[in-house]
């Protein structure tokens, strides 16, 4: 857990600290229409985007640093970021110690205890499967009133931002 917060807090605190500089570099410029992507979705969806986010694997490295650059409030992220790591790590890691606490505990019971292991693994990998799908249907009903008819492999324009504190747009 404390590392996906701290992953997704140096992303954040980049994208605030460097603003649209980061994103004219590389690799980040290799990939304008994911972040084109990512803006939409957290415009449309404010801080629930960073909590969905963690869990679909393309966008979860765009999201972060583009809602620093965006400006979110670190109030805003940290809560999305936080909520959504206490659930995401735990989703990774409790099918393992339930495999290892069958093994472990199991003695004369252990075929039992592995079996509902299974079992438990099934739950958790459908549950997973629907996260994935919701997040990703999400996703695809954000990018696809601006992006209907575009090309992945295209230039798309660049995301626009709100200008700097000094007024002037940061481009």
């Amino acid at each position: 857990m404390i590392g996906a917060i701290a992953g997704d807090g140096f992303s954040f605190w980049l994208g605030h600290r460097y603003h649209r500089q980061i994103l004219r570099g590389w690799p980040l410029n290799r990939f304008p229409w994911l972040i084109e992507r990512s803006a939409q979705f957290i415009r449309k969806y404010g801080i629930t985007s960073v909590f969905l986010a963690r869990f679909t694997a393309v966008v979860r490295a765009f999201v972060p640093l583009l809602a620093g650059t965006m400006r979110m409030s670190s109030r805003q992220f940290y809560l999305a970021n936080i909520l959504s790591a206490l659930v995401w790590a735990p989703m990774h890691v409790f099918p393992g110690v339930l495999i290892g606490l069958a093994i472990a505990f199991g003695g004369a019971h252990a075929p039992e205890l592995s079996l509902a292991a299974v079992g438990v693994l099934i739950l958790a990998w459908i549950g997973w499967r629907m996260i994935k799908y919701k997040t990703a249907a999400v996703l695809e009903c954000a990018a696809s009133p601006k992006a209907s008819g575009s090309n992945p492999g295209e230039s798309s324009p660049q995301p626009t931002f709100p200008a700097d504190r000094t007024g002037q747009p940061d481009r």
